[in-house]
């Protein structure tokens, strides 16, 4: 199991790429950034020149903010900055960002998705030349390349959650990005099975699938701060409205009483409340949460169920700013990372 890093939420690009310079010295294997404050690939791009060793990729871009063939140029030119290091995830976004940020409606997600993939893919392996043809219900792209790519294709991995999504991912893509609050259960015995028969059903090889699996990482010396961050992390996925991913996930392994809960509270900003029912359940299989000894020995139960899990630092109450606040991160990487 490779380690990789979740960026993409401080304060600067100049911060983010100090972050990932510290990041591959301490050992990550890779780099990912989002479509959320910033723009996915103009950060990856930063990364990627302040890197020279690490893996770079998107986790995610939103297929709802952007158009395939455009997403597949934006990846083949990446790829070739970084001399083949690139990976990318693409997903649906969510309510916050589609409803709410642009106004985009986005029903029937899963046809939308199936052609988003199919074209992507056929763009980032098009060589100099080659007729590029692709109709579907909500896509359709003839294009040829000017160029051939630097690699021959780079992976594209679908983000997904819900089971006819995963199932979806199984079949046309490269691999299965699991969302940030997946126990080692969830990818073990629901998302693996799924994506698995989506392949074979599909007439490809499951076993050439690759399971990326983020993961909200919450390190403390003072084990009670570093659980009471996790709860209020934890929270904030239902707010302003209910995240679908995580509300989903938290149904699927049984919290639908604490799901239901978090979705009236946090709406209303009742944040307190909101904490004090998150089941310690949900703490221990859904984060990594607690001292450095804890959390890496919690990183050690992912291995042999997700390829490579890509943490998610959880800020701490009261934490210095700046760098000095990923410390016990660099650590941890230090510790675990290969």
């Amino acid at each position: 199991m490779k380690l990789g890093m979740m960026l993409g939420f401080e304060d600067s690009i100049k911060t983010i790429t100090t972050i990932s310079r510290e990041a591959e010295t301490a050992g990550i294997h890779s780099l990912y950034t989002v479509d959320a404050g910033r723009s996915a690939t103009i950060t990856a791009a930063a990364v990627i020149n302040a890197t020279h060793r690490a893996r770079v990729g998107t986790y995610i871009v939103n297929a709802y903010a952007r158009e395939p063939w455009m997403t597949g140029i934006e990846a083949r030119d990446l790829n070739e900055i970084s001399g083949g290091r690139f990976v990318l995830g693409v997903g649906t976004g969510n309510l916050h960002f589609n409803d709410l940020y642009m106004g985009i409606d986005s029903s029937r997600s899963r046809a939308k998705m199936r052609d988003f993939i199919e074209i992507v893919r056929a763009v980032v392996s098009g060589r100099a030349g080659e007729r590029v043809r692709y109709q579907g219900h909500t896509h359709r792209i003839r294009w040829r390349a000017s160029w051939d790519p630097v690699t021959d294709t780079l992976p594209v991995y679908l983000s997904a959650s819900g089971p006819k999504m995963v199932r979806l991912a199984g079949e046309v893509s490269d691999g299965v990005g699991v969302g940030i609050m997946s126990s080692v259960e969830f990818v073990r015995d629901i998302v693996r099975p799924n994506a698995r028969a989506g392949a074979t059903a599909a007439g490809r090889d499951a076993d050439v699938l690759a399971f990326p699996v983020a993961a909200t990482v919450s390190i403390n010396a003072d084990i009670q701060s570093a659980r009471d961050a996790s709860r209020a992390s934890i929270c904030k996925l239902f707010h302003p409205i209910p995240h679908p991913y995580y509300d989903s996930q938290l149904r699927q392994l049984g919290f639908t009483e604490f799901a239901d809960q978090a979705s009236q509270l946090m709406p209303a900003g009742r944040m307190r409340e909101a904490m004090d029912l998150v089941p310690d359940a949900v703490i221990d299989t859904m984060t990594i949460t607690g001292d450095l000894e804890q959390c890496a020995a919690r990183i050690q139960q992912y291995d042999g169920v997700a390829d490579e899990l890509i943490l998610a630092r959880t800020a701490q109450r009261g934490e210095a700013d700046g760098m000095a606040a990923y410390g016990d991160f660099f650590e941890l990487v230090s510790r675990v990372g290969r």
